[in-house]
């Protein structure tokens, strides 16, 4: 009878141990919820490399349109004069300057005044095929120093914005000096205002002083009738547009880049700012 107890009992355990097997392994091989696959992009984006090309005009253009680029510099002097002085970052060195001067002599370039082109863009005529403007804001002295010569050497036709209340004072043009620019018969004058004010902001009267005084103070002492306005800042609008058309002004540069010229933007005209690398890293 114990013999038969016994086993029962063994039975009992092995049928226990056998049961917790069983439910170890479940535990131990029960499937584990499957993890999110991440979901790949269709394609990877490649990273668009800086680009000295300048943004071409939306297509299509509206009205009569020019392929005429409108390049701009400010200060041309040797780097290691225009860092001291914080200007770096609006300076051309005359090295290179005189490099890219002689690209556009040596490329069948036809540099025109800023005045040449409006009247294109007004009349509908045509113009060169390779024409191209070049223009330097806010009548910086260097301008004389480093810029003239080289202007003189490649024959360029250039347009100076002048801000005419700035002449005379430190690092910039004298009366003198912009007359004698002028006497090389290679420069026209543009009206850049009286004290560089945004035009594109403030009160009528204070628009209307800078835009009228500029004009007056450049056709009295350059004799030059003056028609085309250069915005400070780039920044044009409204009120500023409505004060150079009662003022007879014909034509408006800003700086939005693009090489094509319309009618249907005359008073917002685009020019190119210039650095210090060839034309040809300009698209040019």
């Amino acid at each position: 009878m114990k013999k038969k107890m016994h086993k029962k009992k063994t039975s009992n355990i092995i049928f226990a141990l056998l049961f917790v097997a069983i439910a170890i392994a479940a535990v131990l091989y029960q499937e584990k919820p499957k993890q999110p696959v991440p979901i790949s992009p269709i394609f990877t984006p490649t990273p668009v490399p800086p680009t000295l090309t300048p943004t071409p005009t939306p297509v299509p253009l509206v009205g009569y349109c020019l392929k005429v680029p409108v390049i701009m510099y400010h200060h041309i002097q040797p780097m290691n004069e225009a860092r001291p002085k914080n200007q770096g970052g609006l300076s051309v060195d005359p090295g290179v300057f005189d490099q890219q001067m002689a690209h556009l002599a040596s490329s069948g370039y036809t540099t025109l005044f800023a005045n040449e082109l409006v009247s294109a863009l007004k009349n509908k005529t045509a113009l060169p095929a390779k024409s191209i403007v070049v223009t330097f804001d806010d009548g910086y002295r260097d301008n004389h120093t480093h810029a003239l010569p080289i202007i003189r050497k490649y024959s360029i036709k250039a347009n100076l914005m002048l801000t005419t209340g700035l002449l005379e004072g430190a690092d910039y043009l004298t009366w003198d000096q912009v007359n004698d620019m002028k006497n090389s018969g290679l420069y026209y004058f543009v009206d850049h205002t009286w004290s560089h004010f945004n035009v594109g902001a403030g009160a009528e009267e204070k628009i209307r002083y800078e835009i009228e005084t500029a004009k007056r103070q450049i056709q009295d002492r350059l004799g030059q009738q003056v028609d085309i306005f250069a915005y400070p800042y780039g920044v044009g609008g409204s009120v500023a547009r409505k004060v150079l058309q009662e003022n007879g002004f014909s034509g408006a540069f800003s700086t939005i880049p693009g090489f094509y010229q319309c009618d249907s933007f005359i008073f917002a005209l685009h020019r190119t700012r210039i650095g210090n690398s060839s034309l040809s890293a300009y698209g040019l």
